[in-house]
């Protein structure tokens, strides 16, 4: 049993610090580090490349909408055109900091309602994998398995990598609850949740039931409070489990 283990990361700005983020790069093995639309600017992107390159952790593109009062959390009536212009300019300020550190892109994924956007709508999800096949084939897209823009993905020849949430919320239907405010969970309850994810392929939702869910990698929001806490408690319960923690490059090679 081997798993990858990102977080969203990179997501303070100015003065205005948000996460704990080399306390997070200690136990992650991918950081999706934002591009400067829904959070982040030059230097803490530049900082947080450092972070990953010092504990040789695997870096992605968290790219986002143009949002930073409402941290991407907020849905645009964008067009596609814009959307994919918009992910090939983030992508590109991610991979200048990745240049100067002597570091590359691993993968990307979408942030916040974006990430929902993209997994519905044909016209965004078609947007979204011409901008990553245009700019660079080798890059993995996170998302869900079983979504549009998974199956536009594929079609493409784009590397696809199923992601599972394990730190929010997921109703019957298997769809994530977006929190426009991270909700602070026990350590213990999302590292049980995470090892149900990896060893048994399931996932407890809000009703409390377990619903099937794949997963190459799991994700924790670095805006959670406690985040740290959390993933520390991931990694000694994978520990305990024989579960492998190693990032998409390794995994899906």
């Amino acid at each position: 049993m081997t798993i990858d283990i990102n977080t969203d990361m990179g997501e303070s700005f100015g003065r205005y610090k948000l996460g704990n983020d080399e306390e997070v790069m200690k136990y992650i093995s991918s950081a999706n580090i934002a591009c400067g639309f829904h959070a982040s600017d030059p230097s803490v992107m530049n900082h947080t490349v450092k972070l990953a390159k010092k504990y040789g952790v695997a870096v992605g593109a968290h790219t986002g909408l143009r949002d930073l009062q409402g941290f991407g959390r907020r849905e645009m009536k964008i067009t596609p055109e814009e959307l994919k212009n918009d992910t090939v300019y983030q992508l590109g300020a991610l991979d200048a900091f990745l240049k100067i550190n002597n570091m590359k892109m691993q993968h990307v994924k979408p942030h916040g309602v974006l990430y929902r956007m993209v997994e519905q709508d044909e016209g965004y999800a078609e947007a979204y994998v011409e901008a990553v096949s245009e700019y660079n084939p080798e890059l993995y897209i996170l998302t869900e398995s079983g979504t549009v823009l998974w199956e536009k993905g594929v079609k493409a020849g784009i590397r696809m990598a199923a992601e599972a949430l394990v730190d929010l919320s997921y109703d019957a239907k298997g769809n994530w609850v977006i929190e426009r405010e991270k909700k602070a969970r026990t350590p213990q309850e999302v590292a049980d949740r995470a090892v149900s994810v990896v060893r048994d392929g399931k996932i407890p939702t809000i009703e409390g039931k377990l619903i099937g869910v794949k997963a190459d990698t799991i994700c924790c929001h670095g805006d959670a409070p406690n985040a740290a806490d959390v993933v520390k408690r991931i990694r000694e319960e994978f520990d305990k489990q024989g579960i492998t923690v190693a990032n998409l490059s390794k995994i899906l090679a």
